[in-house]
């Protein structure tokens, strides 16, 4: 087994249980532990995250777990660099925003008008849509396709735990990680991946290692080296415990 220098979490389904429910503090001591550990410890090794979150929620869950990596943002559109409080998109992110404004305007003029979904706040190159009644969330990827007509060209539609990225056509939490993995001087083939998701799989993709909560998807499942027989973070510890982090 190669050596584990870096752990990638998702943070959704993974170290949370979704939007507005309670943090499990007992998990992040832990993390913030490793963390402070791979600081003085080079062969200890770190860990951030890999999210869909904008960028100011990243910024205050690397500050729960004393990460002093970068994490990756909006499904792989930028990088936050705590070193020095940077926040770096994509640097090919620009090609991949033609047409975005369109994009964002046209679902405001109908399934958010029409209070059909709604958009996370907060991000800036991407958009995530939730339904206004739950129970229709799988129903978001035909709708929106419908509501962008020939602007669905433009963008990648993946669902998440409880959600619908809309992202620009060619950004994904792999190419973020990708130029993480420059930024870091860590071989992508030295990490860690944990995802619960479909949003998660180009990341997951990548890495040497990779481990799934019991509640991940049939997609994640069927990729990862590892499954925990445990959900969320029940299964964060068991994933760590098997690969003897």
């Amino acid at each position: 087994m190669s050596e584990i220098r870096l752990i990638v979490l998702d943070i959704d389904g993974v170290v949370s249980s979704g939007e507005a429910q309670p943090l499990d503090l007992d998990l992040f001591s832990q993390l913030g532990e490793m963390n402070r550990s791979a600081r003085s410890d080079l062969d200890r090794p770190a860990i951030t995250f890999c999210t869909g979150r904008p960028a100011p929620y990243l910024e205050a869950m690397l500050q729960a777990i004393d990460g002093h990596l970068p994490g990756v943002y909006e499904n792989g559109a930028g990088i936050y660099v705590p070193a020095d409080y940077r926040f770096m998109p994509l640097p090919e992110l620009g090609e991949f925003l033609r047409g975005f404004p369109q994009v964002t305007s046209r679902l405001e003029a109908t399934l958010v008008r029409e209070e059909i979904a709604y958009i996370q706040p907060g991000k800036h190159h991407s958009l995530t849509l939730f339904a206004h009644d739950p129970s229709r969330t799988l129903e978001l990827r035909d709708l929106t396709t419908q509501a962008l007509g020939p602007l669905s060209e433009r963008v990648d539609l993946v669902y998440s735990t409880s959600c619908l990225n809309v992202l620009p056509r060619g950004v994904d939490k792999g190419k973020g990680l990708t130029h993480l993995a420059g930024m870091v001087e860590i071989p992508l083939g030295n990490m860690l991946g944990v995802g619960d998701s479909d949003v998660d799989l180009p990341f997951l993709r990548l890495v040497g290692h990779s481990g799934a909560p019991a509640n991940a998807n049939s997609n994640v499942k069927d990729l990862v080296e590892y499954i925990s027989m445990d959900a969320t973070t029940e299964g964060v510890r068991d994933i760590l415990a098997h690969f003897k982090l």
